[in-house]
This record gives C-alpha cells, sequence and structure tokens, in this order.
C-alpha cells in the first residue's frame, strides 16, 4: 500500500507520515522535501519535479526488493496533474495508492508554523497561505487527495484515520 500526504506547508504531513510508518509494520517514510532538495532549487520546475518522482519510485523499488510493503509519501501537490504524474508513476509498484489532503483552519495552521522554530518563518507563514488557497481551489477542480480537516486533531489520530481509510480502500 502506498500512501500520499498532501497539505500545505505546516500542516502536519511530515509528522503524520512518522506516525503512519510507525503504524504500519514493513513501511517506509518518503519525504519529498527532503529527497527533492536539490541545488539550484527552482520551486516550479517541471524538470525538478520528474526527476522528485523518479527518485521516490526507484526508492520504492529497491525498499520492495527489500521486503518493504508500504509507503508513505509527504509533498505538496499544488494541482491534479501533479499527483497523477506520480501516481502514474508509482502504480506499478502497488494497485492501492491512497491520497489524501491534509488542511486545517488558517489560525491553526499559522500557530503549526510558528511552534517549528523554523529560521525561515516569514517565508513560511506566506507560503502557508498561498498553498492554502491554491489546495482549496485545486481540491474543488481536481481530486488532490481525500480532504482530512486536521484543526482539532493530532498526528496520533490523523495517522489512525488515515491508515484505517486507506486499508478499507484496499479491501
Amino acid at each position: 500500500m502506498i500512501v500520499i500526504l498532501n497539505g500545505s506547508v505546516g500542516v502536519g504531513k511530515t509528522a503524520v507520515s512518522w506516525k503512519i510508518k510507525s503504524l504500519l509494520y514493513h513501511s517506509v517514510m518518503l519525504d519529498g522535501d527532503y529527497l527533492g532538495a536539490v541545488n539550484p532549487f527552482e520551486l516550479h520546475s517541471n524538470d525538478r519535479i520528474f526527476h522528485l518522482y523518479k527518485t521516490i519510485a526507484c526508492l520504492i523499488k529497491f525498499h520492495q526488493q527489500e521486503g518493504f510493503k508500504h509507503f508513505v509519501v509527504n509533498y505538496v501537490f499544488e494541482n491534479e496533474e501533479q499527483l497523477n504524474l506520480l501516481k502514474t508513476e508509482l502504480e506499478r509498484f502497488d494497485e492501492t495508492i491512497y491520497c489524501c489532503l491534509l488542511y486545517c483552519e488558517e489560525e491553526v495552521l499559522k500557530q503549526r508554523i510558528k511552534n517549528r522554530n523554523n529560521q525561515r518563518l516569514e517565508w513560511e507563514l506566506q507560503r502557508a497561505l498561498e498553498l492554502n488557497y491554491i489546495l482549496s481551489e485545486a481540491s474543488y477542480i481536481g481530486f488532490i487527495g481525500t480532504r482530512l480537516n486536521t484543526t482539532n486533531l493530532n498526528a496520533d489520530e490523523v495517522a489512525t484515520i488515515i491508515v484505517e481509510k486507506a486499508q478499507q480502500a484496499k479491501a
């Protein structure tokens, strides 16, 4: 099973990914931000995005050969086309791909970002608001993940909900 988490900066994708990994035996967490941290980094470069997706596919293939069965991928997919490109790349590894769009109320998102104590606080706050708008609009136009409101949930609760829904989708 492959679980893909989508959502704005600061919504909790990474924290939830770690929790999901701990709930699924023989699992691997692949963080798109870290795997795609290349220099030079061009935010909207299709070449960079394709490179990231190929990297994720190579890692899943390698880990499957080593006996791992479940994968959690987190990244920001701004539109349906971006998400579908990755899904197409990963379908050969597992027929069950569950995609989830995490979101929360704006004030909660701002507080989560502030709690990270990141040196790029202002940029992250600005980018989070921008992505909230982009992802909200994109979710009405096409499929960028099953929406899950995390406003009043902690990472453990969100992970449990996602694993249950992904396992139901697999059945």
